[in-house]
């Protein structure tokens, strides 16, 4: 399902307690849709994927730097473990954040 404006994602969230996904290329605005819907939202929380990017260090390990953003240049267990513990928990999730200024988790 394609939902085009912010008005038909809020219609389109079930109520009780829900996870959303946001998914695009880099610069989509997928960061901005998803602080409308949190600012929208008075009891909604966001778990941004971005701190989940593995370090640069590691991906030069890997041979994955230029690919930096493709899927296996991700803690993909780590946002996984994150997602059930949000799904399953009452209280603070503690997750990684990501830092602009340095390009870095």
């Amino acid at each position: 399902m394609i939902l085009t404006s912010l008005a038909e994602v809020l219609e389109a969230i079930p109520s009780g307690r829900s996870l959303v996904g946001i998914a695009g290329p880099p610069g989509a605005g997928k960061s901005t849709v998803a602080e409308a819907l949190v600012a929208a939202l008075p009891s909604a929380v966001l778990l941004p994927m971005d701190g989940f990017h593995l370090p640069q260090a590691r991906l030069v390990e890997l041979g994955r730097r230029e690919r930096m953003g493709a899927p296996d240049t991700f803690d993909v267990d780590g946002f996984v473990a994150a997602l059930a513990q949000v799904r399953n928990a009452g209280d603070t999730v503690l997750a990684p954040g990501f830092d602009r200024e340095i390009e870095e988790p």
